[in-house]
């Protein structure tokens, strides 16, 4: 990280406040902040709500002349909620029909001042799918130290571990998130969201039907990932190979031509390329970058995962 977390920069002492007036704001400061860490646990929208919302409950029924450190109060109790929430999540994900994909990061509306505070790193396609290699206990290690940068000594009572033992954690998160083999389908660790200019240039040649330009922007070990749900036709396994996932695109792209493409930054980070029909986003596609090659493709066609796009272009 290039800076010092928010979450633990500006400590928070309530015994001076207003009881619950005060606590109510001090709550609202935080929530966009606690919804994108618990998204970042959890890869779901809803499932970051239901966290928050707990976080809440437990805030208002909290004794708060007893906590000096409102901020990391907040966070480690969303953060063990999150852990809970992991344990019952993954055994609900095998049985999801077809790759599962996280929900696209689309942040619901928050104050300007929020915004500002809001750590953007970690909330991408690949960083968060990444995670899913890891254990819950891992996960949320992992999460605050290199996201949220937690020191040692402070997540360890959060994961119920020792000092030593976290860093131990920590030490075999980092190297269960690297890819095996070419037939691994977990994101490049150290890949980028794809820049505007690099999308672009991809739906340019899909248009044009120039395989070879695709092919040319894609790493040779390049993964197409895809998400229907069940809901919506999608590959139901990974597409490995740049040729391969190049032929895919153009396959479908002859069979189906598209007419309603829409550039959209969200966060300002992550360029997604939405296709409509009609008045809804039917397929959502962004792209992880390393080396300025193209490492992943991740296709959202499960409606229920992109109703947020819906939500979005009717706040702009």
């Amino acid at each position: 990280m290039t800076t010092q977390s928010a979450i633990r920069a500006c400590p928070v002492s309530l015994h001076v406040f207003d009881r619950d007036r005060m606590a109510d704001q001090v709550f609202e400061t935080h929530r966009g902040r606690l919804h994108a860490l618990a998204y970042r646990m959890l890869g779901s929208h809803a499932d970051a709500e239901d966290a928050v919302q707990d976080v809440w409950l437990r805030w208002r029924a909290a004794a708060k002349d007893d906590i000096r450190d409102a901020t990391g109060w907040l966070v480690r109790v969303c953060s063990n909620i999150c852990l809970d929430v992991l344990k019952s999540a993954r055994r609900r994900r095998e049985h999801y029909v077809g790759q599962w994909l996280p929900e696209p990061w689309v942040p619901p509306v928050f104050p300007e001042a929020e915004n500002n505070l809001i750590e953007r790193d970690g909330l991408g396609q690949a960083y968060v799918m990444m995670l899913e290699r890891l254990g819950p206990v891992e996960r949320v290690a992992l999460v605050l130290h290199d996201v949220f940068d937690w020191s040692h000594e402070d997540i360890a009572p959060v994961i119920e571990r020792t000092e030593n033992n976290t860093r131990q954690i920590l030490f075999r998160a980092r190297r269960k998130v690297n890819r095996e083999d070419d037939r691994d389908p977990t994101p490049v660790p150290d890949s980028e969201t794809a820049n505007r200019e690099q999308v672009t240039a991809f739906v340019d040649a899909l248009i044009h039907g120039d395989l070879n330009a695709l092919i040319g922007q894609l790493a040779p070990n390049v993964i197409m990932h895809s998400d229907g749900g069940g809901k919506a036709s999608a590959a139901v396994n990974p597409i490995f190979g740049a040729d391969k996932v190049a032929r895919f695109f153009v396959g479908i792209w002859r069979k189906n031509p598209v007419h309603d493409i829409e550039f959209r930054a969200v966060d300002g980070r992550e360029y997604w390329v939405l296709v409509r029909e009609g008045d809804r986003v039917a397929t959502a596609i962004s792209m992880a970058m390393h080396q300025n090659a193209i490492t992943d493709v991740f296709i959202h066609r499960n409606p229920d995962k992109l109703a947020r796009f819906d939500e979005l272009g009717s706040r702009t």
